[in-house]
């Protein structure tokens, strides 16, 4: 009997594993475009009305402007977070009268991620 040849020495040797491609850029449809889903594109709005915010002089228009960034501050997630979400289609627009729209008790049910339902015993939580 020979020894130091355990069943360690007679499995094949371990392959390397090659590196997978990255992984293709999200398709930019216009409901991402408008949703402002894709890294590096900044949403351009129509100037608010005068007097809409009560800050803001009365007879001057603003800028409506909002960044990547800025929307994955609102959510409160990551790149990576928003592009699950996106390939996942766990918001799914719906189409409206006056355009595609994402359905309110989906935005809720997303917002609620992670929180235990309320119950009896606890309805504060």
């Amino acid at each position: 009997m020979e020894r130091g040849r355990g069943k360690r020495a007679s499995a094949p040797e371990k392959r390397r594993r090659t590196p997978r491609p990255p992984e293709p850029p999200i398709p930019l449809t216009a409901l991402d475009l408008l949703a402002g889903l894709a890294p590096g594109v900044e949403l351009h709005a129509d100037d608010l009305p005068p007097g809409i915010d009560p800050d803001c002089e009365l007879d001057a228009a603003q800028v409506a402007t909002m960044t990547v960034a800025d929307a994955g501050k609102l959510l409160r997630c990551g790149e990576a977070t928003i592009r699950r979400l996106i390939r996942e289609a766990v918001l799914r627009p719906v189409q409206g009268v006056d355009g595609p729209r994402v359905r309110r008790t989906d935005v809720k049910a997303l917002q609620r991620a992670g929180v235990l339902p309320r119950s009896a015993k606890r309805p504060g939580e």
